[in-house]
């Protein structure tokens, strides 16, 4: 675990609200030289703390339905669970490949335009690996709740949200942007105009009509928790349905919380939180519990690895 004192917290925390803020702003804001702040964000870089920078994107709004599958994989070698993954990505396009401790193995977050396009490649992997998945778990989001780290230092509980909206058209100029954005949220405006070979001032524009229509979010750094002494767990609450919505305010206040999301399947809220250890989650959960008596199961998982992690359908 690196250490990092206050004012590099309050660099990550700047750039977990906004990932394309100018260093000049940044060094504004923590009373820090500009030269220093920018050595600061490349060391963070380098020592792996900080991943890369990414776009949030409504890809609901974009016509894409955005699916999760758990794996329960059995006897499977090495070899073949590199060709599993690799089937995943060639096949599935997986947005997101994962290894988790819990009841499943594996999952991955992927996109769709049709649940039948779904069912047929779900039907395709059975036929190459069925043998090997004992069991499957399919729910489609309805709605993702975005928090901003708040273990971080002045952190408002400021809330990003994905749901149900109407559907927008962009072409595929947008869409290249969206791509260039998602992989890189600190493009500069002049350095996409270079990819894409228009002028700069179109990229500008084209970037503020997306946000206005609300199809970016927001821009985030993909921190590296670990780095900073933290681990992620999905806690999945069952309860009745006039709690949820109070479980989602509560949520969106607690420090540990970054995350709320609906699903259409079997449990009716699940939290993402980030926690300095084991003790810490089962303690997260003893404060809900207590909190809201109308839960009548709680379950929860970690994510152990990420083996791919994109954020636009490609």
């Amino acid at each position: 675990m690196n250490q990092i004192d206050e004012k590099g917290k309050q660099i990550l925390a700047l750039l977990d609200q906004n990932a394309r803020l100018p260093i000049s702003t940044i060094a504004k804001k923590t009373r820090l030289n500009k030269d220093v702040v920018h050595y600061r964000v490349a060391k963070m870089e380098k020592e792996g703390i900080i991943l890369g920078y990414y776009t949030l994107i409504d890809t609901h709004k974009l016509g894409y339905f955005t699916i999760r599958v758990y794996f329960d994989l059995v006897g499977m070698r090495k070899e073949t669970l590199r060709q599993f993954i690799s089937y995943l990505d060639k096949n599935f396009r997986a947005a997101q490949i994962f290894s988790i401790d819990g009841a499943y193995q594996l999952g991955i977050i992927t996109w769709e335009q049709s649940i039948y396009t779904l069912e047929g490649k779900l039907k395709a992997l059975k036929e190459h690996f069925g043998n090997y998945i004992n069991d499957y778990e399919v729910a489609f989001f309805t709605e993702f709740h975005n928090y901003f780290r708040k273990y971080l230092p002045r952190v408002p509980p400021t809330v990003l949200s994905l749901k149900e909206g109407k559907a927008e058209q962009i072409d595929d100029i947008d869409k290249k942007l969206l791509l260039l954005l998602s992989t890189n949220a600190r493009m500069t405006s002049v350095e996409i105009s270079s990819h894409l070979r228009i002028p700069q001032r179109t990229v500008v524009y084209r970037i503020k009509r997306l946000e206005k229509k609300k199809i970016i979010l927001g821009y985030r750094a993909n921190i590296n928790i670990a780095s900073l002494g933290y681990e992620n767990y999905f806690v999945e609450v069952y309860t009745s349905q006039q709690s949820k919505k109070s479980i989602e305010q509560w949520a969106q206040y607690h420090p540990q919380c970054i995350g709320v999301d609906y699903v259409l399947h079997g449990t009716d809220i699940e939290l993402e939180v980030e926690v300095e250890s084991k003790r810490k989650l089962l303690a997260f959960i003893n404060e809900l519990k207590e909190k809201f008596v109308h839960i009548k199961k709680i379950r929860y998982w970690s994510t152990i690895e990420y083996l791919k992690l994109t954020y636009f359908p490609n």
